[in-house]
């Protein structure tokens, strides 16, 4: 029988966060029909090792090449087996009960088959705060939608929209793509408040330095002219 919601988390070299966040998982939905995809996106650390044993909840996928984020995210979903779909991030920034409480909040909106919820950040730094509304302001204007924290997490939805979700982009444009595309076929789009926790190991794969932040912003920036061009009739 397959569960009513599939949570794709998907995993860069996240070896030392993984028991914390499957346990994480654990204790967030017990009692709650759900499956926890963790998708191996060609880690070259010590992840295969820390997916071998999972409860029965979990399961993995593990990819041997690297796909990037978006990629990472699609591969997940493409085997996911609920009627919801759900993707949240391995680092232990995101809390895991945020899913599921997205997951309610969709539930009880007025209609959780053409609605996306997602997280909307809180008590950030003013300055990625300051960065964070500049990329949403942007994508409100080229794009024509109104747009609120883009990457926020988690994002959560039916997955009759996967259907509408043809070619979709393999890096961090990924999140804007789902939600313009939801937007442009007209859902409804939900936020629950969440917080962002410090990362606890590692360091980010894309905002590492002043320079990768500035270079993933412009990525992100060139997508939103390229789906307004997907978009034109």
């Amino acid at each position: 029988m397959n569960p009513k919601l599939s949570i794709v988390v998907p995993c860069f070299n996240e070896a030392a966060s993984l028991p914390a966040l499957v346990d994480g998982f654990a204790r967030a939905g017990s009692g709650r029909d759900f499956e926890l995809i963790l998708v191996d996106n060609g880690s070259t650390d010590g992840t295969a090792e820390a997916l071998r044993h999972l409860p029965p909840f979990a399961r993995r996928l593990r990819l041997h090449k690297n796909r990037g984020y978006g990629g990472g995210i699609w591969a997940g979903l493409s085997g996911a087996m609920g009627e919801y779909l759900a993707w949240t991030h391995a680092d232990l920034q995101c809390d895991p009960a945020d899913v599921f409480a997205a997951f309610d909040a969709l539930l009880a909106s007025g209609s959780p088959n053409r609605t996306i919820v997602k997280g909307l950040r809180r008590r950030r730094a003013f300055r990625e705060e300051l960065v964070t509304r500049g990329m949403n302001a942007l994508a409100t204007v080229v794009l024509r939608r109104p747009f609120r924290d883009v990457n926020g997490q988690p994002k959560v939805f039916h997955r009759s929209l996967l259907a509408s979700l043809d070619r979709p982009p393999s890096d961090i444009s990924f999140d804007l793509f789902v939600l313009n595309r939801a937007l442009r076929l007209g859902w409804s789009m939900g936020t629950v408040p969440v917080a962002v926790h410090p990362r606890a190991h590692g360091d980010s794969s894309w905002s590492f330095s002043w320079y990768s932040r500035i270079r993933a912003a412009a990525l992100v920036a060139l997508s939103m002219f390229r789906l307004r061009r997907r978009d034109a009739p």
